[in-house]
């Protein structure tokens, strides 16, 4: 559908001699119209279509980021940007719209060349390196292990009410049927109505626990641009977009 639009009359003052007008005098009378303003409103139809232009725009899964030319990624961004504008939710650090489980389905940076060589070697060097989301996180870990011999699933990221709300999880499942899991917690603090601060607690590697401690627990800022019922976009402190997508 087409945007609604409406005119707004942008007023100048008049010319007339002198200022000091009655107080119980029209303001108007004082003031003539110079132009009439198109103001563009939008409307469901409008971030109905542009979630869908988003979509079309995605990967089917995480692993065909890699290989994404900066042209592809260059109308991803410019697609969300417009999104982004029609936000629907107010204050949406605070909306439980956050909740649930969903999919990572863009990483603007992602790169299977970010995968750690072991799954614990040099923890506190990446964390203390700038670091990406706990999804991300959680995936380099798995897809470490051998792949001979384990079969991943789907990244699924969990966000709840209670601390730890952040949980990362890789499904892993071993040549002779038995399954176990890499998952990856993070607490999720708001600090104002669009922003979040993400700070890494532990990891979970095949069973092992590897709690995280204080003075290496790596945090970044996360700005919510976007979220609905079923697509959560989110920035980080330097503009680079994660999308998510509800299972």
């Amino acid at each position: 559908a087409a945007a609604a639009h409406t005119s707004n009359s942008v007023l100048h003052m008049s010319d007339d001699e002198g200022y000091d007008y009655p107080s119980d005098s029209s303001s108007e009378e004082h003031y003539e119209t110079e132009k009439t303003v198109d103001v563009e409103t939008t409307g469901p139809d409008d971030v109905e279509a542009q979630v869908d232009s988003v979509f079309d725009l995605l990967p089917a899964d995480l692993s065909g980021v890699d290989s994404m030319d900066a042209a592809k990624r260059a109308d991803i961004n410019e697609a969300l940007l417009t999104l982004e504008r029609m936000n629907p939710t107010a204050d949406p650090a605070f909306s439980p719209l956050l909740n649930g489980v969903w999919t990572l389905r863009y990483a603007g940076g992602y790169s299977n060349e970010w995968a750690m060589p072991s799954p614990t070697r040099q923890l506190a060097l990446f964390l203390y390196s700038g670091g990406y989301s706990p999804g991300l996180f959680a995936l380099s870990l798995a897809q470490k292990l051998p792949k001979a011999l384990v079969e991943l699933g789907e990244l699924e990221i969990s966000i709840s009410r209670e601390q730890p709300r952040i949980e990362a999880n890789v499904p892993v499942k071993f040549l002779g049927g038995s399954e176990n899991e890499v998952a990856v917690s993070a607490r999720l603090d708001v600090d104002s109505s669009v922003r979040l601060t993400e700070t890494y607690e532990s990891a979970t590697v095949l069973g092992n626990s590897i709690d995280l401690p204080q003075a290496v627990q790596y945090s970044r800022d996360l700005y919510v641009t976007y979220v609905d019922e079923d697509l959560l976009v989110v920035r980080d402190a330097s503009g680079v977009p994660e999308v998510l997508v509800r299972k």
